[in-house]
């Protein structure tokens, strides 16, 4: 997914900008553009703003020495003051992807990516809308989503009862429990697009898979929405066109479905960028 920048906000993170009543599941952004460099302020501005510097420099180290063994690698910005974090949010900008899990406790974590691929934005609330935790995550997707839809999802050990009204909602409940427990070794996908499946077989297949306690949204050429389910590595994945008509409806069976993924040449192609503006910030220092 390639990032593109919005206007910074006084919140960073999703559900800092308008809920999209089409595609209600969680409050998450609704306007992108292409990418550019986000502008960053002049020397004047920056002088004396060290501590966000060094962060910026930070973050393009951990993104440079990042590799698929590392995970995920963070750096708080818990404390910054605030004039530092204004110069981290303009620098970061806002890009296409944004997410949000539920926590057990009834806090929940607010995920925006940067404008630079697989940085994100990772927020954390309590139970009573209090921000408790603010960092950057360089990795393909923060480790908390994958974390929350494992922890809040379980094993499908057997179908309930078919009801006589079902058409194909029974091969394909047969489908699910045959490769739920195959999904990190074979990812699966069911297309109910190309299957003939009737209100009934969906209201049922929809009760099967139940709900999950994260959701993540991508705004591109088009629309993807990714929802976890209450099942243990299945995903609820639909692409929409501009209009909101929905393009694609799908299952995927697998550990967390790939087009949510920023892969590697994305985030070394961020540290190249990450560096530039960083080099660009000395460069300013120097000037002055």
């Amino acid at each position: 997914m390639k990032p593109f920048p919005l206007p910074v906000v006084a919140f960073v993170g999703a559900g800092s900008q308008p809920e999209d009543p089409d595609l209600a599941y969680m409050p998450l952004p609704v306007q992108m553009d292409s990418f550019t460099m986000p502008a960053l302020p002049s020397s004047e501005d920056i002088r004396h703003l060290n501590t966000a510097l060094a962060v910026v420099g930070e973050l393009a180290e951990l993104a440079t020495r990042w590799t698929p063994a590392a995970g995920s690698l963070s750096r708080s910005l818990a404390g910054l003051p605030a004039a530092d974090l204004t110069l981290i949010n303009q620098v970061l900008g806002e890009g296409e992807v944004s997410a949000r899990a539920l926590l057990a406790d009834g806090g929940e974590v607010r995920i925006q990516e940067s404008v630079f691929a697989g940085v994100w934005r990772v927020c954390t609330f309590n139970a009573a809308g209090e921000q408790t935790g603010d960092a950057v995550e360089i990795a393909p997707v923060p480790s908390v989503l994958i974390e929350r839809a494992q922890a809040s999802s379980r094993w499908l050990d057997s179908l309930p009862a078919l009801p006589p009204t079902l058409m194909n909602a029974a091969p394909i409940g047969a489908e699910l429990l045959a490769r739920q427990r195959q999904a990190l070794d074979h990812p699966h996908v069911i297309n109910f697009t190309l299957l003939p499946v009737t209100p009934d077989d969906m209201a049922w297949i929809e009760g099967l898979i139940g709900e999950g306690q994260v959701g993540i949204f991508s705004r591109g050429y088009g629309k993807c929405r990714v929802l976890a389910t209450a099942l243990v590595h299945v995903w609820r994945v639909q692409y929409f066109n501009t209009m909101n008509t929905l393009l694609l409806d799908t299952l995927e069976i697998t550990r967390i479905p790939d087009v949510t993924l920023a892969d590697g040449e994305d985030i070394a192609d961020s540290a190249e960028r990450l560096a530039q503006a960083h080099g660009w910030l000395l460069g300013e220092f120097d000037h002055v």
